[in-house]
């Protein structure tokens, strides 16, 4: 799979407000299936799992496949105005836990990331964290996207 398709896959769950498991839901997946993709487990999709992914996310299979409505800063259009009407710090002890949280992951997983990809993860975690009460760190969520986004800046051994 390429990761144009996981990141499209990935920036339409976070649009929508979805997690793994209630995409698998609503595509009528198998559970793990779709982490299964996105993890590169399933190198080739089924055009039928493409097709029920694309429709729980209320796209076509050609939005989750074209490079062109991808921003230069790698949001859609949607969940960049999404996240820019939402951020206001409402939380500042939230974000503090989660940029702590976020440094001992990549720190303890050895990975080397760049300020921006880390400001990156810290939006998305911080954003996900402050969806539900209480408000706190998703350490679930936080390795999730720390595995799946940085699964190749995996420092080399010493």
């Amino acid at each position: 799979m390429t990761s144009a398709l996981k990141e499209k896959i990935i920036e339409r769950m976070e649009a929508k407000n979805l997690s793994i498991a209630e995409l698998e839901r609503r595509a009528g997946l198998s559970i793990h299936s779709v982490r299964n993709i996105l993890k590169g487990r399933i190198k080739k999709p089924s055009a039928q799992s493409l097709q029920a992914i694309a429709e729980a996310l209320e796209c076509s299979i050609i939005d989750l496949m074209s490079a062109s409505s991808t921003r230069n800063d790698g949001y859609s259009p949607e969940l960049h105005g999404r996240i820019r009407k939402r951020s206001r710090m409402d939380h500042p002890d939230l974000m503090l836990d989660c940029s702590k949280q976020i440094l001992a992951l990549i720190e303890e997983k050895e990975i080397k990331v760049s300020v921006d990809e880390y400001l990156d993860a810290l939006k998305k975690v911080y954003f996900y964290s402050s969806r539900e009460e209480p408000r706190r760190f998703d350490m679930r969520f936080a390795e999730w996207l720390i595995e799946s986004q940085f699964d190749d800046y995996k420092a080399s051994p010493k």
